[in-house]
């Protein structure tokens, strides 16, 4: 569909609200404040993987990802409308048009485009990070994919708006990919000890379990040894292109944002995010199908009514799960959108990107990753919060 579409419909939907409204937005004013929003984007980018833990127990990823980008879609309209028309702070930056006006044709066809390419750009980076996670896991993927995204995006957003002092924006970006490694060892550590643990439980109950062993429970362990052969089928050459793409896209997707929100376009970051979140849905509609078709591991494809079929089957609370985690990611856009104005693109995205000292918190404290390990694994969970802690005040003094 053309742009002018999207904003046919936009406008209809806002139609009634334009007669009201007045030009009033909330948008952080001092450098405290905006802070404040890039440590909104650090916990939320941090917090929402936990939802497709708790819910990829129970469906594909192809059904998470269609109520996550719903979600994402619907909070995006919401949450934009909402901050976009009380508060203020707004006209500090020139933002002076009510929000259904902006989103309706008060900026050139080329600014929506550029922020529909920040979400498509970044939910290819998503997929990507997510399936080469996956394939090379986690301790090698996920320094890979977010270290090279936090780099990328630092030098685009720095090109775009250099307003940040590179004596401690450098430092705190080098001591974040230090402490990105680190998660990396810290997962390799403790996958080591996992499959000891499990080798040496094996050989005790080998004999005995011989014996045992059904044709009914047989068959399910066939199934996991041939996913396992088919994991290990995956070429390292197809695995670092995943992971190293993935990275790229996800700093890459800082131009969309940098030119919809910068001169000549000067959107503000409700409609920013707006659009940047009809960008995410649009694209999920056709990578979604195509990645089921053509799996990105290599392999035979399926289609994506049977990666669905079952979805009626299965618990409203897995499907609110999914649109949980929409709703909080969405959320890190907007925090991450309005601290870019008191700070700077580049700042609010490298503290946004200290994401894993989130994540390393919800798998301690919540789901109890380390209980059990030796203190060469749960030691380096302090080294990593100490790394990350001096990286974000680096970054946060850039300003």
């Amino acid at each position: 569909l053309p742009i002018s579409s999207f904003h046919s419909v936009i406008q209809l939907v806002f139609h009634g609200f334009a007669c009201w409204q007045r030009p009033t937005m909330f948008v952080p004013e001092s450098y405290g404040l905006g802070l404040a929003m890039a440590f909104g984007a650090l916990v939320c980018w941090g917090s929402w993987s936990v939802t497709l833990v708790l819910a990829g127990k129970a469906m594909t990823f192809q059904l998470y990802y269609l109520n996550f980008t719903l979600s994402f879609l619907v909070t995006g309209f919401a949450v934009g409308f909402l901050g976009g028309s009380v508060g203020s702070g707004g006209e500090m930056y020139g933002f002076t048009k009510p929000f259904a006006e902006e989103i309706t044709g008060g900026h050139d066809t080329h600014c929506y485009l550029w922020g529909m390419s920040g979400g498509v750009i970044w939910n290819l980076a998503n997929i990507l990070l997510c399936k080469g996670i996956a394939m090379m896991g986690n301790a090698i993927g996920f320094p890979l994919c977010v270290g090279l995204g936090m780099v990328t995006g630092a030098v685009v957003g720095y090109v775009q708006d250099p307003k940040s002092h590179l004596s401690f924006l450098i430092p705190g970006v080098l001591v974040a990919l230090c402490a990105i490694c680190t998660v990396g060892l810290l997962s390799y550590r403790k996958d080591l000890e996992a499959a000891a643990k499990d080798d040496s439980e094996g050989s005790s109950q080998e004999e005995s379990s011989d014996d045992s062993v059904s044709s009914s429970d047989a068959a399910p362990e066939a199934e996991k040894a041939a996913a396992q052969t088919s994991a290990e089928d995956v070429g390292m050459a197809r695995k670092l292109v995943v992971c190293i793409a993935g990275g790229l896209l996800l700093g890459l997707s800082n131009i969309g944002v940098g030119k919809a929100t910068s001169e000549p376009c000067s959107m503000s970051p409700y409609a920013n995010q707006l659009y940047f979140s009809i960008g995410v849905f649009f694209s999920s509609a056709v990578v979604v199908p195509f990645i089921t078709a053509c799996p990105i591991e290599g392999g035979k494809g399926t289609s994506l009514g049977q990666s669905l079929r079952g979805c009626c089957s299965i618990s409203w609370k897995y499907h609110a799960l999914a649109r949980l985690g929409g709703f909080i990611l969405c959320a890190g856009f907007f925090f991450f959108n309005l601290g870019n104005k008191p700070l700077s693109l580049t700042i609010t995205y490298c503290i946004g990107q200290s994401a894993p000292l989130v994540g390393i918190l919800w798998g301690t404290f919540f789901f109890k990753e380390f209980a059990g390990t030796s203190p060469r694994v749960w030691g380096l969970v302090p080294v990593v919060c100490a790394l990350f802690a001096t990286a974000i005040a680096l970054i946060a003094a850039a300003g």
